[in-house]
């Protein structure tokens, strides 16, 4: 009877779903407003969007499992998102706005010639995939724990879900289902950390029951180790194309930069909530799946119903952040290759069929990847895109903005190859300590310069004139 009123309770969250998806639909004209919103997002849409794509399974359930199995270190995935929003929302949000562009790999080609907008939507899109496939293959286990279903039903449930949250309404959906799973979300997780700090007996009492370290030391694998993994998470969130998207949607400048700000602040907390509810499943139910701490938890606190509706939002978790990615990738392919190397001259109507045809493939691959073998082996380098993506587009981005002398193609297409590529030659071999984040980061930066400099003595020396990077070749 309990498990008929869980699934009640979640077949309650996904029609609310469902039904924001018929609404947003009615709402899209033309690609523009699928991909942007018409630019006319306020700050509250602006920062649902960001936080429906970025508090997914892994910042809830993947936290309070960490927190479960390891610590507090499981805030650091929520904290340096967190953190890369604020960094967003106080020094790029403006600055990308203002590029009224569609891509992040657009915002690149504004600076430094068309050649670098494949190189970028290249990188990005296999990064963002890798991501993608980590929501799919996050949501099955969880659907499988309340419905006895095989994993490949699973996986196509999951792709379905993905298609109806998204293909119609494109922004407007992520948004307004972003504004609904933030909402359901944010108050399970407050009811949730006020049960569970009560049930561990508040700070003295998780001070008696949990040593220092490693349970309530921030830096327990090490503090570089630490301080990397969320600083990886932090600035994948100023490259990552659904959050560029969510600030080139904003109505204007100002709507923008409070967007990312506002999701700053509410997404802070998200990470500790969840730790606290690992901490009490753990010295409560030590024996259990760790992966189960949450929607266990969830289960045992709240009404059947509630539970169902709480745990519909975890779900919603999982699919928000992976339809928020597939919309982001989708309109990369779209925008930079598609248009731009196959179809110069498609029109909007075009575009908009060839975005949505897009997101299919893109979303039932990942269901394809996430029950195979393949996918497995995926899986392990989720946090390798954070740094691929990071490694592609950073350097270039903060040169665009805020660098004041002259800036040529060269040294951008310099950057987006050796970013990346550094980065992947040190997860693969790890010729020293130093981690890949910051050997792809230091790597992109003296290529840029280098080749900046370069390339301006050598267009001085043929033509007498700087080479200036508003010159396309």
């Amino acid at each position: 009877m309990n498990n008929t009123w869980l699934i009640v309770g979640i077949l309650i969250t996904f029609s609310c779903m469902v039904g924001i998806g018929i609404y947003t639909s009615r709402r899209v004209k033309n690609s523009a407003d699928f991909t942007v919103a018409g630019r006319s997002a306020s700050p509250v849409m602006i920062a649902s969007t960001i936080l429906g794509s970025c508090v997914g399974a892994g910042a809830t359930v993947g936290t309070a499992e960490t927190a479960f199995k390891i610590g507090i270190v499981g805030w650091w995935q929520s904290l340096g998102i967190a953190v890369g929003c604020l960094i967003l929302g106080l020094f790029l949000a403006q600055h990308i706005y203002k590029t009224k562009t569609e891509t992040v790999s657009q915002v690149l080609v504004k600076t430094y010639g068309p050649k670098v907008g494949p190189i970028t939507s290249l990188f990005g899109a296999i990064a963002v995939f890798f991501s993608i496939l980590s929501q799919t293959k996050g949501f099955i286990p969880l659907l499988q724990s309340f419905i006895p279903v095989p994993i490949v039903t699973a996986s196509a449930i999951c792709v379905a879900l993905v298609l109806a949250y998204v293909l119609f309404g494109g922004i407007f959906g992520t948004s307004l289902g972003g504004m609904l799973k933030m909402i359901i979300i944010l108050i399970s997780l407050i009811i949730c950390a006020i049960i569970a700090f009560s049930g561990l007996g508040g700070i003295s009492g998780i001070k008696s029951s949990f040593d220092f370290d490693p349970w309530l030391n921030l830096f327990s694998r090490g503090v570089s180790k630490d301080i990397a993994i969320g600083l990886g998470f932090a600035l994948g969130v100023l490259v990552t194309q659904v959050y560029i998207q969510a600030v080139l949607s904003a109505r204007d400048a100002k709507a923008a930069r409070d967007g990312a700000i506002l999701s700053a602040f509410i997404g802070f907390p998200i990470g500790l909530f969840g730790v606290l509810v690992g901490f009490y499943m753990r010295q409560n139910f030590p024996s259990i799946d760790p992966a189960q701490a949450f929607p266990q938890f969830l289960i045992l606190k709240f009404p059947p119903v509630l539970a169902g509706i709480s745990i519909g939002g975890l779900m919603l978790a999982a699919l928000g952040s992976n339809a928020g990615l597939t919309l982001g990738i989708s309109t990369t392919v779209s925008r930079d290759i598609y248009k731009k190397v196959f179809r110069k001259n498609a029109d909007d109507k075009e575009m908009l069929l060839v975005l949505r045809i897009i997101m299919v493939i893109v979303a039932v691959a990942a269901g394809i990847f996430a029950i195979t073998k393949a996918g497995e082996l995926i899986q392990t380098f989720i946090f390798l895109s954070f740094g691929l993506r990071t490694c592609v587009f950073l350097v270039p981005m903060l040169f665009a903005f805020y660098y004041k002398g002259r800036l040529t193609n060269e040294a951008g297409i310099a950057a987006v190859l050796v970013g990346p590529t550094v980065n992947l030659v040190w997860n693969l071999f790890k010729p020293t300590e130093l981690d890949p984040i910051y050997a792809g980061l230091i790597g992109a930066t003296v290529a840029f310069i280098l080749v900046n400099e370069i390339a301006k003595r050598m267009k001085k020396e043929d033509t007498g004139v700087p080479l200036s990077a508003t010159d396309t070749e």
